[in-house]
């Protein structure tokens, strides 16, 4: 995340050649619309920093691109000394993570965090990983290894429109080592704290210019946090927890025009959850996956398409002698999208989506929930001088619900009450302003959807004698509106990046998993309910630079208020939401590091203002709880013992044994030795 600086005169040169690359690449090159099949490694040595594809579908620098965007580089990865993806993007400006365990950690942006946080889109190589049963991200199940990242980038607020829906809160998009471009080989052990053994492998092989596969592989054992739980907070006892993962990514060029890849994945994942409710169980999922994508340059623009399902099966154990919940959700994804160009000054690009989506009922069984999905999208950047560019998108979701199977006695809706079909219209615009090799100024508006997941629609079946639930076909898409202002300012003298932005977000028909109840002839059933909206006022500010090549440096900071509207009934948190006393008025991150040949050490300080959280109750609600201000430190030394090998320590709130974080279990010290080999 070190800033670039360079004279005037090799800024303009860069700038220059940034200009035409990004022309020439939007038409020869074989990106998408997240960019996963361009030279990466070609594109950052020009232009002298890193580079992304993920909003326009041409590769652009940073400064460039029409949304708050942070690219958090694999030299940034590694400096971090986490074990995890949670674990990096903790030190990033505008994050907000509640750490409930040693693998249980839930990630918004700009605010709204949550249990099961469903507000960030979260891909990895334009593939989704978000869960679309409960709509939230299984951290420890996502497929990939640290080391096999070569970027990782947080774009945020609303970024439906050019990524799809549920980018309300923003998106991070994970992107590999392409092996067509990139040999990555390694090997990773690691022991520490809380009983910890982890490793990984990543092993690449080219067929000549032909073809090249990546194969990556890793798992980890270790117990959880023994601070206390309370009694009411623990619906199931701590159990041991482990993750395995495979994945595998291969490359083929049919000829000097045409790509084709695979991709494939598994992952298993066993852990202490915190659940919706505030209540900790256990959970274990299970994935796969399988892509294939096929890119060719046409004299239509470079066209795409490509293809993916993903199985996900989620078993949680909900309490003591209860039987577990089975969720199996499937997702089937088919995209094809065109990118060219009129004229120099307008980049273009049309798509089509189609996916279809099904769970089974649960506990309940008998019955399974669905929705086919269209959507067409459309991408227009023009650039109107040389230093004023605009990007509009627009997207279209046609959502049409559907259920089949049993129906409960005393069921409050039939199967055709799932019949109904929703229409969302989503949509980004983009002016960036560079009045000046050193400055960026940027001009946003945007709105994003949420669709209701398949928990909520209706797979979440409850039906005993003393107790009935049922998601409901009659749950409206959410929707966030977005106005961001930014501005980039490079002081090349001292070396230092200045990142400011200020937004106001409005978000439109919030739900609470429970709370509307509806009596039939046989029974009472408890329903999702829609509480109202929330707005939100925020500012951010980062500084980071270099200093006599051997240290670097940042700090960033956010105040932010909300305000929620919420019915009388999820007032104070009642109904499992609460935004406005629950997101910390002030966030600061700090970070310090230094190289001085074979050694290496990295600092992270995080202080949170105080705020609140939430608990359960005895009557089955959730109440606010006080979570008093706190610093944490996070730490890194590395020793480089040979090129191909190098050893490291590192920590994770290292300042205190153990510490209130939030409402939930207290988070301990952790400590991780590491030892990575390079062949």
């Amino acid at each position: 995340m070190n800033p670039v600086f360079v004279s005037t005169r090799r800024r303009r040169r860069t700038a220059e050649l940034g200009r035409l690359i990004t022309v020439m690449c939007a038409v020869l090159l074989p990106s998408s619309i997240h960019g996963q099949s361009i030279d990466y490694g070609a594109l950052e040595q020009l232009f002298k920093e890193p580079v992304t594809t993920s909003v326009n579908g041409s590769p652009q620098m940073a400064s460039d691109v029409p949304a708050t965007m942070e690219i958090i580089t694999a030299e940034d990865i590694r400096r971090s000394g986490a074990k995890d993806i949670p674990g990096v993007l903790r030190h990033v400006g505008g994050i907000d993570t509640l750490e409930w365990g040693n693998d249980n950690v839930d990630i918004g942006v700009r605010g709204y965090d949550q249990a099961y946080s469903p507000r960030l889109l979260v891909l990895v190589d334009g593939r989704q990983v978000y869960a679309d049963d409960y709509g939230y991200t299984p951290w420890s199940a996502v497929p990939v290894e640290i080391c096999e990242i070569r970027q990782i980038e947080v774009i945020k607020g609303p970024n439906s429109a050019l990524f799809g829906f549920n980018a309300v809160g923003g998106v991070i998009n994970i992107v590999t080592f392409n092996p067509l471009y990139d040999s990555v080989n390694s090997i990773s052990l690691a022991g520490g704290t809380q009983a910890l053994g982890t490793g990984s492998a990543v092993a690449t092989h080219k067929f000549g210019k032909k073809a090249a596969i990546r194969v990556s592989a890793g798992g980890n054992s270790n117990s959880d946090f023994s601070t206390p739980i309370s009694a009411i907070e623990m619906d199931s006892p701590r159990k041991h927890q482990n993750r395995d993962a495979f994945n595998f990514d291969a490359v083929i060029r049919l000829n000097s025009k045409v790509l084709l890849g695979v991709e494939a994945s598994h992952s298993d994942a066993h852990l202490n959850e915190m659940g919706p409710d505030y209540e900790l169980v256990n959970a274990q999922y299970g994935t796969d996956s399988v892509k294939g994508q096929f890119t060719a340059e046409s004299r239509f623009g470079l066209l795409q398409a490509s293809v993916y399902t993903n199985w996900l099966r989620e078993t949680v154990t909900p309490g003591f002698g209860n039987d577990p919940f089975h969720f199996n959700n499937r997702v089937t994804v088919a995209e094809v999208h065109d990118i060219f160009k009129l004229g120099t000054d307008h980049i273009l690009r049309i798509a089509g989506e189609y996916r279809h989506n099904t769970e089974n009922t649960t506990p309940t069984t008998g019955a399974s929930v669905h929705y086919d999905l269209f959507a067409v999208s459309g991408m227009w950047n023009w650039k109107i001088t040389s230093a004023l560019s605009l990007t509009n998108a627009l997207r279209v979701d046609q959502q049409s619900l559907g259920r089949d199977g049993i129906i409960p006695s005393g069921y409050p809706f039939t199967n055709s009450d799932w019949h109904r079909t929703f229409t969302e219209p989503t949509f980004n615009t983009g002016l960036v302003w560079k009045p000046r090799d050193t400055d960026s100024m940027r001009v946003m508006v945007s709105r994003g959807a949420e669709l209701p997941s398949l928990n909520t629609g209706g797979a979440y079946l409850v039906v005993s004698p003393s107790y009935n639930f049922t998601g409901s076909p009659l749950v409206e898409p959410s929707a966030v509106i977005n106005y961001e202002i930014g501005w980039d300012h490079v002081i090349a003298g001292p070396q230092v990046l200045l990142r400011a932005s200020a937004f106001h977000q409005h978000s439109n028909n919030l739900l609470a998993l429970e709370g509307e109840f509806i009596q039939t002839s046989g029974a009472i059933y408890e329903l999702p309910s829609d509480i109202g909206s929330s707005d939100a006022d925020g500012v951010e500010l980062g500084l980071k630079g270099t200093l006599r090549k051997q240290y670097r440096w940042g700090v960033n900071y956010r105040p932010e208020a909300i305000s929620d509207h919420f019915v009388p009934s999820a007032q104070n948190g009642a109904l499992a939401v609460d935004f406005q006393h629950t997101t910390p008025h002030h966030l600061l991150n700090a970070n310090l590091g230094w190289t001085n040949g074979k050694w290496e050490m990295d600092g992270y300080l995080k202080y949170q203002s105080a705020t609140h959280g939430l608990q359960p109750t005895p009557e089955d609600e959730t109440t606010l709880t006080p979570i008093a201000g706190f610093a944490s430190l996070d730490g890194r030394v590395a020793y480089k013992i040979t090129n191909r090998m190098k050893w490291d320590i590192s920590g994770q709130n290292l300042s205190h044994a153990s510490q209130i974080q939030t409402s939930g279990p207290a988070v301990e010290r952790r400590v991780l030795g590491t030892m990575s080999f390079q062949f």
